[in-house]
């Protein structure tokens, strides 16, 4: 990305500052006066032509100074193309000492501006003893390195260098333009490197700074530990100007309450069909609760609600209510989340456990389920990124595909693809016949067979049809998926991708009969897919004593987990669009109507099995 030059760094007035040389001195050895010196800098002096003829005069290291003169009147007029040529024309060795100072800023200028950052950087570090110039002279040094830096995507050394520039900086505008440089090459610096900096800095106004960007970086996905951060940072700096260039969002954070509710309801079905979900989702909830005790003190207590009781939402939210539940979450079932939707106001925030069909929703609830919609987009998004703009679609699930493929299409084609055929077999259509028609293999073989008749010699069909799309999007169980990839991949198409939902993976493989499904990339919950260290050592110490956390359950538990992170998070989610926080069902973040949208992580079948990719 080409970065800005600060066009406020005026060359000519630092030129200027030169005037402190004995340039007489310099040019004792030449046979013909030069004038005064200051004459070479004013603005009403000669053109760098004249210059430049003059230096054809000489030889040698006589030709010099005059070319250096040039090249500022270059600076000057802007043109600093030619500066740059006329400075490389010759050596700062050339030069008297006095001069050379003069030569690399104008070089590193001139390669500046024309978005060389090494020669820049390379020229500058040949400037010696900057800060016995003028203040004047090296303010504009200072500033003329710290843009080098950045083009370089040096960003901590830049900010660095900026904020330690201040103390030569008088004009007020020029000082705040600089400090909102810094703190934006801070923002995107890399955290080693704003720690590293931060282990090397010795003057306090560089901490404050390295310590806030800090603060911020580290904590950037936990709005309660940055909270904590910016307090603890404003104790220790109070009236430091740097808090001031937060961004508003992170700023209110400042003041924002992330202490937990007191007593929290979990509303979940325990009895009836649903008990083996409800029961997965509250063991989820509870190990999340637990898990928080290493990080917080105080916790609040927990009231479980059977959903399926017999009671009405009505009757379950009073008695929550009387009860003294500051907060809810659940309940789990669209009947249910339908009965509480009739209100137009929620008397207590509310976390229901899936997602409504419209956009409406009540003020107060929030929405965090499992849909097969966030799945979907996500597979878009990321076939359109890897230049897959032509999609096949195979849906062969009854119950959730349409709302996959409506998914996957509006986001698909949103993004510039085009869905190029849908193949619905989901009321357990002959999937061959379905396969054949998508791949256009039935027009290839019926085209082969009459020619065949017409020559009465054998002709062999070839599949064309793959050649039609980039990627396939397939939403199937395993146990339909192994009898669908192996038709794709008899009829050409075992060149395409194929992207497929979580539906594809059980939980756990069989290699004899899953070989079959090998190159199928699916998205599912980190959880679910033992996508970290600490996941599988969490899942390994689980397995024996909640049988709940694992294979199909798996993503009820995540859920649930989940549920409990969020509860102190949903302020940040709420209020700072960018904010996520990192879970077990994938990376969460909160849209404009108080839904939770998920961030899946990626598995592959590999001759069998399933590998984990760091995809997204």
């Amino acid at each position: 990305m080409t970065k800005k030059f600060n066009s406020k760094h005026l060359f000519l007035g630092l030129i200027l500052a030169l005037g402190t040389l004995s340039l007489s001195a310099c040019f004792a050895t030449q046979s013909r006066s030069l004038g005064k010196s200051d004459d070479i800098y004013q603005t009403g002096g000669n053109s760098a032509d004249y210059y430049l003829q003059q230096a054809a005069q000489y030889q040698g290291s006589d030709k010099a100074p005059w070319k250096l003169r040039a090249a500022s009147a270059y600076a000057k007029e802007q043109q600093f193309s030619n500066a740059y040529n006329t400075l490389i024309s010759f050596q700062a060795t050339q030069l008297p000492p006095q001069q050379r100072n003069a030569y690399y800023l104008l070089k590193g200028e001139s390669a500046l501006r024309q978005q060389k950052g090494f020669e820049a950087i390379r020229a500058l570090q040949s400037v010696n003893q900057p800060d016995r110039q003028s203040r004047a002279w090296n303010r504009h040094y200072q500033l003329l390195f710290a843009d080098a830096l950045s083009l370089n995507n040096r960003n901590a050394d830049a900010a660095v260098r900026r904020i330690q520039a201040a103390e030569l900086i008088d004009d007020p505008s020029q000082l705040d333009s600089q400090y909102q440089q810094a703190w934006q090459e801070l923002s995107q610096a890399p955290l080693g490197a704003i720690e590293t900096k931060l282990s090397r800095a010795q003057d306090h106004d560089t901490i404050a700074w390295l310590e806030l960007a800090q603060v911020q970086k580290k904590y950037q996905r936990n709005a309660r530990l940055l909270s904590e951060g910016l307090s603890n940072w404003l104790q220790q700096y109070a009236g430091h100007p740097a808090i001031s260039y937060l961004p508003s969002d992170v700023s209110q954070l400042r003041t924002a309450d992330f202490s937990l509710p007191r007593k929290v309801a979990l509303i979940v079905p325990l009895s009836g069909r649903f008990a083996t979900v409800g029961g997965a989702i509250r063991d989820g909830f509870l190990a999340g609760y637990f898990e928080s005790q290493k990080s917080r003190g105080e916790l609040p207590e927990i009231q479980v609600y059977d959903s399926a009781s017999g009671q009405t939402m009505d009757q379950l939210y009073q008695q929550a209510m009387t009860d003294g539940v500051e907060m809810v979450v659940g309940p789990l079932l669209k009947n249910n989340i339908d009965q509480l939707t009739r209100y137009s106001d929620m008397q207590l925030p509310t976390l229901v456990l899936n997602r409504l069909a419209s956009d409406f929703s009540p003020t107060n609830m929030y929405q965090f389920g499992l849909p097969v919609e966030d799945e979907a987009a996500q597979i878009a998004r990321y076939a359109i990124r890897k230049g897959e703009t032509r999609a096949f679609v195979i849906n062969a699930e009854a119950s959730v595909g349409a709302r996959a493929v409506d998914s996957f299409v509006r986001t698909y084609e949103d993004l510039g693809g085009t869905v190029v055929q849908v193949a619905d077999i989901s009321r357990n259509q002959d999937p061959k016949s379905a396969i054949t028609r998508l791949l256009g293999v039935d027009k290839t073989e019926k085209r082969s067979q009459e020619l065949q008749n017409l020559l009465n010699v054998p002709v062999e069909s070839s599949g064309q049809g793959s050649s039609n799309a980039d990627a396939i999007f397939l939403i199937s169980n395993a146990q339909k998926a192994r009898i669908i990839k192996p038709y794709l991949n008899y009829y050409y198409a075992y060149n395409l991708p194929v992207y497929a939902t979580s539906d594809i993976y059980s939980g756990s493989t069989n290699p004899r009969l899953d070989n079959d499904l090998s190159g199928i990339m699916f998205t599912d919950a980190p959880w679910v897919l033992g996508s970290s260290k600490d996941i599988l050592s969490a899942k390994k110490s689980l397995s024996k004593t909640l049988p709940s956390s694992h294979k199909r359950l798996g993503r009820f538990f995540a859920l649930g987990h989940d549920a409990y992170r969020i509860i102190p998070e949903l302020g940040q989610l709420s209020t700072v669009p960018e904010s996520a926080i990192e879970g077990l069902s994938g990376v969460l973040s909160m849209d404009s109507y108080g839904r939770i949208q998920r961030q899946l992580a990626w598995g592959r079948y590999e001759k069998g099995r399933v590998k984990t990719y760091n995809q997204r």
